[in-house]
């Protein structure tokens, strides 16, 4: 059997009315898991995103043997921490706060921090890829020269390095073809920025 299915069916269970349940939740035929144990459908590939969000892990949680998870996330060691959405490196874009899934982090409080997906090559010079998973620790502000969350205009977050001079606040990126955005401490009183936290751990695809 795929070993994407045998998570999945391991993750719904073997009680009555799981699968049932599970179909109904998700808005699945009730004949789906039938299919997929069958071998008659891998619908399942299609709908990881929905059923890793459904069960609170990741997908790449899915993609992986029971072992091999068990191997990358030691029990007593991480705990899960909620992926809230995509942050852009680069230009701003609207924030997607809706939970995604769950990743795991050495930290000791997990309720004080989220991941966020990157978009975007503006912070590549401090090693945060396009498609980079970053650690954000929850704060409403920031030392000189840390890596923030930032909400501008109010609606759209990015991803930056944070400087103050005077009364102006730098958001700076790490790449050359990108200028900064120049904020007053005034656009953070009013709400229209505000720091959603401090980046403090990235992961990112080697491939």
């Amino acid at each position: 059997m795929d070993p994407v299915l045998q998570n999945i069916l391991a993750l719904i269970g073997t009680k009555n009315g799981a699968q049932r349940k599970f179909t109904n939740d998700l808005g699945f035929c009730p004949s789906t898991v039938g299919d997929w144990k069958s071998g008659k459908s891998k619908s399942y590939t299609k709908h990881l995103p929905k059923i890793a969000a459904y069960f609170g892990v990741t997908v790449d949680s899915l993609l992986v043997s029971k072992q091999a998870s068990e191997n990358i996330y030691p029990a007593d060691r991480r705990h899960k921490v909620p992926v809230l959405g995509t942050i852009r490196a680069g230009f701003p874009i609207i924030a997607e706060e809706h939970l995604q899934g769950y990743d795991y982090a050495d930290v000791a409080d997990p309720d004080g921090y989220f991941y966020l997906r990157v978009k975007g090559d503006s912070m590549i010079g401090a090693g945060i890829t396009d498609g980079s998973l970053v650690l954000i620790r929850r704060q409403d502000y920031a030392e000189n020269g840390q890596i923030v969350a930032c909400m501008v205009e109010g609606d759209s977050a990015t991803l930056k390095r944070y400087r103050v001079q005077n009364d102006t606040i730098l958001l700076l990126p790490e790449n050359p073809s990108y200028k900064p955005f120049i904020l007053s401490e005034k656009d953070f009183s009013t709400g229209e920025a505000a720091i959603l936290g401090v980046a403090i751990e990235v992961k990112k695809k080697l491939i």
